[in-house]
Formats: C-alpha cells, sequence, structure tokens
C-alpha cells in the first residue's frame, strides 16, 4: 500500500490533516520518504467551514463563481478561484509543496442541480485549464475526476461520459496532465467492467486503451436497489449467549432509568434503555447502528452524564456499566446477523468462482476478484483499524481476468 486517497471535506479537513501529520512524522524520522507515496486528494463539495467561508465572501459582497447550492449544508463547486483556494488550504494541511493527484470530486452533483450537460462539461473543461496552470506551478503533479456516474448508463440524467471528459483534456492540451479517474466498483456496483457506454468500451477498456490509472472506491460499501449492503465479515459471538444476555441487560438497564433525578423528565441520553425496548426488533442494519451510536447515542449519554452531581456518582458508575454492556451486545447481535448476510454472499460467489473458497473472508473474496481486473490500478480499501488493514493484505492470488469478468457478469444477471 503505497497510495493515500483523501478529500478536503472529509471531516471538514480533519482527515487531511491526520495525513498531513502522520506522514510529516514518518518522513521526519526518516521513516518513510516522500517519494514512496502517491498522495491523492480531492475538490468539490463545501461544506463545513468551508461552506461557512462561502457564506461570509458572498455577504462580503465576494462569493466564489459558480456555486451550485445544493441542500442547505452542501453546496459544490469547481471553480477555477475555488480550485485555487482549496489547494492551498490542502497543501497547508498535508504539510506538503505537491498533491500528486487532484481529483474534481463528484462534479456530476451540477447536474442534480438541474444544469445542462454543456454547462456541466463547459466547467470542467475550465477546471482543467485551471488545474494544468496548477501543474505549471509545481502545485499538483496530474488530475483528474472523481465521478459515481462514470460507469452508469448514458440515459441517466447525471451520466458523466468518460470520453467526453477525456476530449476536453485534450482540448485543454495536447500534453495535458488528465491521468487519474475514480468511480465505485464491487460486486453489485460493476458498470465500469460491464457497461459499453464509451462508443461501445466499458470505462474499464477506455481506460486500459488512453492509459488513465482508474481507482476503484467502495469496494465493500455497496449500493444497490437503494440499500447500503456491507460486503466484509464480521466476529461471531455466540448467539445464545447474546441474546440471553441482551433481554437481561435491557432490563436492568431499564430499571437504572428509572431511578434516574427527575425521571421521568429526564434527557434523551438517560432513556435510551426504554427506546431500544421499543424499537429492538426494528433495528437490524448494522452500518446504520453504529452510525447512530457514533453520532447520536454516545454523545446524547456523555452529555446528560456530565450534569450529574457528585451526590449521584454511584448511579453514573451502576448505569454506564449497564447502558455500555446493552450497548455492546446490541453490536454484537447485529455482527451475528450481518454475518449470515456476508456468509450468503460468500457462498453465491464462490458458486460463480469455485476459486474464491480458499479466502477465508468474504472482504477477501471480493478483493481477490477485484484484482482480477487489470485495468483497476488500486482498490481504494480504507484503514479503519491494523485488523482490517491486516486482513485485505493476506488476499490470495487473483483470478483469470475472462473468469472474473464473467463472474462479475453471471451475478449481475442472478440479481436481475
Amino acid at each position: 500500500m503505497n497510495l493515500i486517497d483523501t478529500s478536503t471535506n472529509y471531516t471538514d479537513g480533519s482527515a487531511e490533516r491526520l495525513v498531513g501529520d502522520i506522514t510529516r512524522e514518518l518522513f521526519e524520522s526518516e521513516k518513510l520518504e516522500r517519494e514512496e507515496l502517491v498522495i491523492v486528494t480531492k475538490i468539490g463539495y463545501v461544506q463545513g467551514s468551508n461552506l461557512k467561508d462561502a457564506r461570509e465572501r458572498a455577504s462580503n459582497g465576494n462569493p466564489f463563481p459558480e456555486m451550485v447550492e445544493l441542500q442547505s449544508d452542501c453546496w459544490h463547486n469547481i471553480s477555477p478561484v475555488f480550485l485555487e483556494n482549496q489547494i492551498t488550504r490542502s497543501l497547508e494541511r498535508l504539510k506538503m509543496d505537491t498533491i500528486d493527484v487532484l481529483l474534481l470530486h463528484n462534479p456530476e452533483y451540477y447536474l442534480k442541480g438541474g444544469g445542462t450537460r454543456d454547462a456541466y462539461y463547459a466547467r470542467i473543461e475550465k477546471a482543467f485549464q485551471h488545474l494544468e496552470l496548477e501543474v505549471d506551478r509545481g502545485r499538483i503533479k496530474s488530475y483528474g475526476v472523481s465521478s459515481n456516474t462514470f460507469p452508469e448508463t448514458e440515459s441517466r440524467s447525471d451520466f458523466t461520459s468518460l470520453t467526453r471528459v477525456f476530449d476536453l483534456a485534450k482540448q485543454v492540451s495536447k500534453d495535458n496532465h488528465f491521468a487519474v479517474i475514480q468511480l465505485p466498483f464491487n460486486v453489485y456496483e460493476a458498470g465500469a467492467a460491464l457497461h459499453k457506454n464509451n462508443n461501445r468500451e466499458s470505462v474499464f477498456e477506455f481506460a486500459k486503451e488512453h492509459d488513465l490509472a482508474v481507482l476503484g472506491n467502495r469496494p465493500f460499501n455497496a449500493f444497490t436497489k437503494d440499500r447500503l449492503i456491507r460486503l466484509t465479515s464480521y466476529p461471531t459471538h455466540d448467539d445464545v449467549e447474546v441474546k440471553g444476555g441482551l433481554h437481561t441487560t435491557l432490563g436492568r438497564a431499564i430499571e437504572l432509568e428509572k431511578r434516574a433525578p427527575g425521571y421521568p423528565k429526564t434527557p434523551q441520553g438517560l432513556q435510551w434503555a426504554h427506546a431500544l425496548r421499543d424499537r429492538l426488533s426494528e433495528i437490524d442494519d448494522l452500518l446504520t447502528w453504529r452510525d447512530a451510536l457514533g453520532s447520536q447515542i454516545y454523545p446524547s449519554i456523555r452529555q446528560a452524564l456530565s450534569r450529574a452531581s457528585a451526590d449521584q456518582a454511584s448511579w453514573v458508575a451502576d448505569y454506564q456499566t449497564a447502558i455500555q454492556e446493552l450497548l455492546r451486545l446490541v453490536t454484537w447481535d447485529l455482527e451475528n446477523l450481518a454475518n449470515q448476510k456476508s456468509g450468503l454472499i460468500g457462498e453465491q460467489l464462490q458458486g460463480f468462482a469455485p476459486e474464491l473458497a480458499t479466502s477465508p473472508t468474504l472482504s477477501r473474496k471480493v478483493l481477490r476478484l477485484y484484482q482480477s481486473f487489470p485495468e483497476l490500478s488500486s482498490v481504494l480499501v480504507g484503514m479503519r483499524t491494523p485488523g482490517y488493514v491486516a486482513d485485505v493484505l493476506g488476499t490470495e492470488e487473483p483470478l483469470d481476468p475472462v473468469k472474473a469478468l464473467e463472474t462479475l457478469a453471471r451475478l449481475q444477471r442472478y440479481r436481475s
């Protein structure tokens, strides 16, 4: 692994800042050289502090040009003025002089906002003209586009044509530095390999023919039929112990919540056991649950407990123990359920490609399949934990490319 993919809008710039802090440590300790890494970042989304800055500029009569106001908390922009501003900020956060690959981040949001196709490609051409100037300045080495709609059918209203984007780069400069594209690619979203949407060529075929690097994102997060399917395996827990412990701990947590000061008019952070009792049978998605834990449940509990008085310390300790155990058991129960779903997907894949049976986890089965496509330069697997990384690094040898393409095609026919 030597490629790091990030974006200006990931955790409001904190992702770039973390990459910069860690890589600077490694460079200064001479454990790593800058030339060993490929740093990719993306510009387009206007959220968080960028959105605040954009609003301040607008109120001062100096707005960013060509702003697309998608939602109240999410705008989009790829104008030269915005690109220059964002590259400066990215370099500061990354603590680097040069970005290896700068990608326009989902420019198709202009089409989602009601823009015309001609205007859409004109905006991309103008962005490319500026990015060639940034190459000349030495602030970036190459550029490209990250689009979720490269692999889609041409009839989609927000479809992005790789052929047309490539031609724009040639119009900007015969010696252009358009070199990289990024798009979703997984066993359910396989359009990049299967859809002939570039003059009877797939995105993969076109990219190979024109020597473009292809970065595949969402390898383990597949969106299909408006649902998110996680293509990984999870820790397995004793189902009997989890179910039994879950109901016992739920009862204990509910009793403790009834003894909370001010009950029943206590804050939401002290009512989660009651809430879960009424909705436990409805919770069936691990990813949604984990998101709720991080963004809503744990923060509200911490806030409520921080207001407890010193004479409530004993109750606080008991409640913390009970609610943490309850939330852990709910997570384990959902991990067991997710594993059942993962097992079915793994069996289905092995039915089409028996060679995948030697891969012990679903993540390694699908990654092995992806790596069988020589057109795919890098699979953006993520780096959540050391164990996560160790798992993907253990992936076995790729399949024969013809067999891999056949397996993907058969899977799509089976699903339809």
